[in-house]
């Protein structure tokens, strides 16, 4: 008997997102120098721009490509219709990095009171990136708690 299909490809989690770019070379090239994508696999059309490509970011894939604008796959234009978070040993250091590669910024890096860092970048493609770094291990609880305590105060 053969051994049944997984279900979710090795190495995958069970949702994987795809971002439509305007030049998928340029985003390939920010997102391996920002993040420090790998490129797992890449499928270019013949004018050389990936129709699909996917990247290894930490432990997660995220895939990529070019506009497809007959099967309502289209690019950002003039709003952010994407927002990614990304968990990283060092926000600081990412925000900065993205910046210096064409980022704009949406919220400078700060601390949260669950315990985490973060900032916020739309990346030169159109896609917002919340990047976050734990800075304080903490239970779910005493988040959910902190936070509570905190949208009190903002009312």
């Amino acid at each position: 008997m053969t051994e049944p299909v997984a279900p979710v490809p090795e190495g995958y989690h069970s949702i994987t997102c795809f971002l439509a770019v305007p030049d998928g070379n340029a985003a390939i090239d920010f997102y391996t120098e920002v993040f420090g994508a790998k490129v797992l696999s890449r499928a270019d059309r013949p004018d050389g721009q990936p129709a699909h490509a996917e990247l290894l970011i930490g432990d997660s894939t995220i895939q990529l490509g070019m506009p497809i604008p007959e099967n309502n796959v289209r690019a950002p234009e003039d709003w952010v219709h994407t927002s990614i978070v990304h968990y990283c040993p060092d926000v600081d250091t990412v925000i900065a990095r993205a910046i210096d590669h064409g980022a704009r910024t949406a919220e400078e890096p700060q601390t949260f009171v669950n315990g985490e860092r973060f900032g916020v970048v739309i990346d030169p493609f159109g896609h917002r990136w919340a990047v976050i770094t734990r800075v304080e291990d903490i239970s779910r609880e005493e988040a959910d708690r902190r936070i509570a305590a905190w949208m009190a105060e903002q009312s």
